[in-house]
């Protein structure tokens, strides 16, 4: 059984880009797919879509073989929690610390105020060169601070599948090696995953299979 599948999905476009006519697509554990896209708000889009963070005009969203209702949010919530969003427009809350921005999915689940980071956490904060940051707030760090604190949210949050654009904006250079390295091992453990690099030499890092749109066509090849 697939852990993600779209029947007969359709977007109406975003930006300049084409949206999405309708398609069926299914991400299962193993798979990993490099996406191409001719225009790039278009294959925002489809990360999005899989991210439920972009309800359809017409289709179905289904999730570990049970389908998605939209006006119940709180389903997707913890729909939204098993997936590991790492687009260009994710974000940390601003007035809070990069420590309690990593902590708020935990808040809410475990029903406490009174947690700490784990050592995956620490090691990779360590890592990422952010654990002297941890207590400023996002506008107090530069952009590459924030995104590494994203990766770190995303990639410690045990999520089932993954959903990567342009991982490597506002990282420096020691993290992209990292951040790299990271992504390999989760593909090598059967981690499902779709992978969106644009124009980069990062396109085929880690391609198994492709996903092109063009003009709001989705092709899976």
């Amino acid at each position: 059984m697939a852990l993600i599948e779209l029947r007969d999905y359709a977007h109406a476009p975003t930006g300049r880009g084409k949206g999405l006519r309708k398609f069926s697509f299914s991400l299962s554990q193993g798979d990993a797919f490099s996406l191409h896209a001719d225009r790039i708000d278009d294959a925002h889009l489809f990360l999005r879509a899989l991210a439920t963070l972009e309800p359809p005009e017409e289709g179905l969203y289904l999730f570990d073989g049970e389908e998605l209702d939209f006006l119940k949010p709180r389903r997707l919530l913890a729909v939204r929690r098993k997936i590991g969003y790492m687009g260009v427009d994710a974000a940390l809350i601003g007035n809070r610390t990069l420590r309690t921005n990593l902590l708020l999915s935990r808040y809410y689940y475990e029903n406490s105020l009174d947690l700490t980071l784990g050592d995956e956490e620490m090691s990779l904060c360590r890592l990422l060169g952010i654990e002297e940051k941890l207590d400023l707030r996002p506008a107090q760090v530069a952009p590459e601070d924030v995104r590494a604190a994203i990766i770190v949210r995303e990639m410690t949050k045990g999520a089932e599948a993954y959903l990567i654009e342009q991982a490597f904006v506002a990282l420096a250079r020691p993290a992209v090696e990292l951040y790299i390295e990271m992504t390999r091992k989760m593909i090598d453990a059967g981690i499902p995953c779709v992978y969106y690099a644009g124009l980069t030499q990062y396109d085929r890092l880690f391609k198994k299979r492709d996903i092109y749109i063009r003009d709001g066509v989705v092709q899976v090849v």
